[in-house]
């Protein structure tokens, strides 16, 4: 086998045989076969005189000899021959390589041979004319290996062969670091393949080198590609922080659809446009704008600016973060080198020595022609190189000049595909609308705007971020409340859902938000949302100012600026302004920063100014809820127990009094009976429990006491009025008995009359007699004038009651006199002489004069404003028609019951309803309609179980057995269906409904009825 004979020259210097690297007892072995390996030949002179130059000429010889000999000897064969006496050469009958033989011979194909320069670290004692050689040997190969290195790294960077060319330069760097151009090319190649940290890293390590060791900077070279790089990664992190979504984005299809439909349009037109996005705080713009932007990346590139309302009086601040954006764009797209970009910067804007430092600079007028053209042709210039979007949010907060500059540069900018993005709210500064005005009347503004979601779009977003977690419809509807629509809110809210945390409608985000929002608010703008913030609803224009003490003039001014804002919101209502706030979240924000401490004193001052308008404002029962709700908050406990009881005395006056006294109304409740029902229910749960709350600290308190008297009446009136009546005189009872001790005449009063208006629902004479007489003593030893007449009116139907008809004419027509002493009583009282009035009436009724009982009745409905939807003034309607149908006038009686039972549908206590009911059905039953009093007769049980009273029984069987008559006696007016109907409902005789009837009815008020009876009962006696 042949010996391969390797030497490896380039960088540290190898001789192997047969891969296996051999060593030499003497250097210069090494160096006698490294002059060999690269020359071929040598004399023997001038191998002597190269190794051992301080020798003579007969040692230099003989230590040469020895030479040759060790070098043979260790690779095992003749590798150095004597072709002659005088020549040395490599043997070339063996196998010889060299690296750098091979390297000089094609150096592009064995560049990597060079691993280092011409024999690396071999040094040769005593060895001058050596060391000469391979100093120029080591040049020579260093030239060819950088010349070829340079034409390896410009074929590789037009190849994108990057390994390889990083690869070399790294090693040229390594070879020598002060080597600036090596670096340049790096950081190029670097930039080449997008990796902007590995040119700023290089970048820094050229820094450190020159600095610490020459103590010099980069060259500008060096520097602006650092600076192109860092301009590119600076506007690609800003855009893609930009267009991070943390929300996931659900529905606006129809918005997304007309701005992508925006999008194309300037691409394919190349027209410069504009669109507005416009919406409420949290309404999503930004997702919006973010959500459609993030799908335009590879056509077009984004430059942002925001717009903030404490930057408002900044000339072109906006602008100036525009031109930050833009200037990455120029330097990334070496259009200006960063120095040229600065320099333009400065001539547009002289005040300014470093543009970047944001510092509130003036805008120079006279430059507004040059900023402009600089603009335009920046636009123009990056447009030429991919479509351009500026988006400029919240641009209602742009100062004038911007606004100004921005139309000018849209105004000369045509067929470019540049598309500017604006958002705003939905107020409108005179400058940004003279703006977009101008924009709208060149046809080069669209607009959208976003509206809050609706109740199934807040379902579906939320179930959307919910994924599996399940929701229930009760958790969707009070989101969609709290959140009012809004898609930010309603993230929150999610959020906090999927945290299983308690809900909280102000979560530190929607803090933040509203926070934003009315920053910057002036000290008086701050006062008046405090106050508002305090209100559970809208607050009248009027007394809104009278609570603040302020003019009222000054307080429109500020309603109007916060309305313009979009914080407040008027509406109209009858001749008030009302002012509430624009969304609840706001108002629970504004109230939430309030101190505990200025909670209590804003409610405090609110109640008691409150407590002073209310002789001047409009009677409202509302109005008192609401003194009693800032009483509560501000811990005036009693005062606020003594307001609760007056909102439900203002309400109980009309809803649950028969006949109630005016001039001690506050006004009517704005709810149907039915409505106002289940809200007296809370009410008096919501008091009961605020007086055990308090009878522990205040049970020896006058005031207290005096209230719970009030209370222990209101609550027994409330239940003697709907039937339940062992509760309501346990009530009234310990009202008599604590006013008696109290000496509270008008308590002691009004509980007399309590028990009289059970005694009437329920027809008790004997007790009626009684406490009729006591109500009257009381009120003539009082000197009560207000109790003596209704007194009086009260005694006066009970003799009605007991069929002593003259007396009770004498007494009601005292009680009206009473009442009519002056014109201003009169209309005071006009319900009280209505209801004598409609006694009177049935009087007459009694005594068969029903012309004279029309005329009292169309009298009482007179006074009363003809309002049939009123509890009291329906009763005088049913008597009306009740007088109509004995006179015979069946079609009128008709008209007048039909329009008391349509009053009656809102009153889920109706006095007199079973009266009504009957004498409809017997109007129909005459005109041969027979359904109504066999449908009367299936719920029969609820009318005579409402009020317990007998007179309702004996109605409802007064006409079972004016039907049973009917059956027995006229058959053949029924149909079949009807006849096995009334057969089935009515199983019994005649006699047993007769008897009940005839038990029950009140023989003096009802004596037609009876009478008829009696009439039937002898007819049938008289056939069998």
């Amino acid at each position: 086998m042949n010996n391969v004979i390797t030497f490896q020259l380039l960088g540290i210097p190898r001789i192997l045989l047969n891969n296996e690297e051999q060593f030499f007892a003497f250097a210069k072995v090494n160096a006698l076969l490294y002059y060999l390996a690269v020359n071929g030949s040598v004399s023997r002179e001038m191998a002597a005189s190269l190794l051992w130059e301080n020798k003579n000429t007969q040692t230099a010889k003989k230590n040469l000899r020895n030479t040759i000999y060790q070098a043979n000897k260790v690779l095992q064969s003749d590798v150095i021959i004597c072709p002659n006496r005088n020549m040395l050469r490599l043997n070339p009958a063996l196998d010889i390589q060299t690296d750098i033989a091979r390297f000089l011979e094609d150096p592009l194909v064995h560049l990597a041979l060079y691993q280092g320069e011409f024999l690396q670290g071999f040094y040769l004692k005593s060895g001058e004319e050596f060391d000469l050689w391979v100093s120029k040997i080591r040049m020579q190969c260093e030239q060819v290996y950088l010349k070829t290195c340079y034409q390896k790294i410009e074929e590789g960077l037009s190849l994108d062969a990057i390994e390889d060319t990083e690869e070399h330069l790294k090693q040229l760097i390594e070879r020598d670091e002060f080597e600036e151009k090596n670096y340049q090319l790096l950081m190029r190649l670097y930039q080449q393949d997008n990796r902007p940290s590995k040119v700023i890293e290089t970048y820094y390590q050229l820094v450190n080198v020159l600095d610490k060791e020459l103590g010099i900077q980069p060259s500008p070279q060096s520097q602006q590609i650092y600076q192109e790089v860092v301009a590119k990664d600076r506007n690609e992190r800003k855009i893609k922080h930009f267009l991070r979504n943390s929300n996931h984005f659900l529905g606006r299809i129809d918005e997304i659809k007309q701005l992508e439909a925006y999008f194309a349009n300037c691409l394919t037109y190349r027209e410069v446009g504009a669109l507005l996005l416009v919406g409420d705080t949290g309404i999503g713009k930004r997702t919006l704008a973010r959500q459609v932007l993030a799908n335009q990346t590879q056509d077009y590139q984004i430059v942002t600016a925001n717009c903030f309302r404490e930057e408002a009086m900044d000339s072109l601040l906006p602008w100036r973060n525009i031109l930050d954006g833009l200037g990455d764009l120029v330097i990334q797209h070496r259009l200006l080198s960063t120095k040229a970009w600065r320099a333009a910067l400065k001539q547009c804007f002289p005040t300014a020595t470093v543009f970047q430092e944001h510092v509130a600079h003036p805008f120079v007028k006279d430059h507004t022609s040059l900023l402009v053209s600089f603009v335009v042709d920046i636009l123009q210039n990056l447009a030429d190189i991919k479509a351009l979007v500026v988006l400029i949010e919240d641009c209602h907060w742009m100062d004038e000049d911007s606004l100004t500059l921005l139309q000018r540069v849209m105004n000369q900018l045509s067929h470019y595909p540049i598309a500017f993005v604006l958002t705003k709210h939905l107020g409108t500064t005179p400058q940004l609308g003279t703006c977009l005005n101008a924009l709208i009347s060149q046809g080069r503004l669209e607009s959208i705007r976003l509206e809050p979601f609706n109740r199934q779009e807040s379902s579906i977003y939320i179930r959307s971020q919910l994924g599996s977690q399940s929701v229930t419809e009760q958790d969707i509807d009070h989101l969609y409340q709290a959140s009012q629509g809004i898609p930010f809110f309603l993230s929150e809210y999610t959020q906090t859902l999927l945290r299983k945390e308690k809900f909280v409608p102000l979560t530190p985000a929607i803090k933040a938000k509203l926070g934003l929002k009315l920053a910057n608010l002036n000290s008086r703008d701050d006062e008046l949302l405090h106050y508002l913030s305090c209100c559970r609803g809208a607050v009248p224009l009027n007394t809104l100012a009278q609570l603040m003490l302020l003019p009222l003039e000054e307080v429109i001014e500020m309603v109007d600026s916060l309305c313009h804002y979009y914080i407040l919101v008027e509406e109209n209502k009858g001749e008030e302004v009302l002012i509430s706030f624009r969304q609840r979240i706001i108002q629970l924000y504004c109230y939430d920063r309030l101190s505990l401490s200025k909670r209590r004193l804003l409610h405090g001052q609110i109640a008691k100014r409150l407590e002073e308008l209310l002789p001047l404002l409009p009677p409202s029962p509302t109005l008192l809820e609401a003194i009693a709700y800032h009483y509560k908050e501000s811990r005036q406990v009693i005062k606020a127990l003594e307001y609760n009881l007056n909102y439900l005395d203002a309400t109980l006056q009309f809803q649950h009094e028969l006949f109630p006294i005016y001039s001690k109304s506050v006004g009517l409740v704005e709810k149907s009976d039915r409505d106002n029902h289940r809200l007296m229910e809370r009410q008096f749960d919501k008091i009961r429990q605020s007086i055990a709350d308090l009878e522990l600290t205040y049970d020896n308190n006058r005031d207290f006491q005096q209230l719970l008297i009030r209370f222990a009446y209101l609550e027994g009136r409330y239940d003697i009025r709907t039937g339940r009546y062992q509760e309501g005189i346990k009530n009234i009872q310990k009202v008599i008995a604590l006013a008696t001790e109290l000496k509270q005449t008008s308590f002691l009063l009004e509980g007399y009359r309590q028990l009289i208006h059970y005694c009437i629902q329920v027809e008790n004479k004997p007790e009626m007699r009684y406490y009729t007489n006591l109500s009257l003593e009381a009120a003539v030893s009082a000197n009560h004038f207000e109790a003596i007449a209704i007194s009086l009116r009260l005694k006066g139907l009970y003799h009605l009651i007991v069929g002593e008809l003259d007396e009770a004419e004498h007494l009601l027509q005292q009680s009206i006199d009473f009442f009519k002493v002056t014109p201003g009583l009169q209309a005071n009282y006009a319900i009280q002489i209505a209801a004598a009035l409609d006694y009177l009436a049935e009087i007459a009724q009694i005594r068969d004069q029903f012309e004279k009982a029309v005329a009292y009745q169309k009298e009482a409905i007179s006074l009363t404003d003809n309002k049939p939807a009123e509890l009291s003034v329906s009763i005088f309607y049913i008597g009306l028609g009740i007088s109509y149908f004995y006179l015979g006038h069946f079609d009128q009686a008709e008209q007048i019951l039909s329009l008391a039972k349509e009053a009656l549908a809102n009153h889920i206590y109706p006095w007199k309803e079973t009266q009504l009911e009957i004498y409809l059905a017997m109007i129909q039953w005459k005109k041969g309609h027979y359904q109504p009093a066999l449908s009367l007769f299936a719920h029969r049980e609820t009318l005579m179980s409402r009020y317990r009273n007998p007179r309702d029984k004996g109605l409802i069987f007064y006409l079972m057995a004016v039907v049973k008559y009917q059956l027995i006696r006229q058959e053949d007016t029924l149909s079949q269906q009807e006849k096995e109907m009334v057969a089935h409902l009515l199983t019994e005789s005649f006699e047993y409904y007769y008897e009940i009837a005839s038990t029950n009815l009140n023989s003096y008020r009802d004596c037609h009825l009876v009478s008829e009876l009696n009439d039937l009962r002898q007819q049938l006696s008289a056939k069998s």
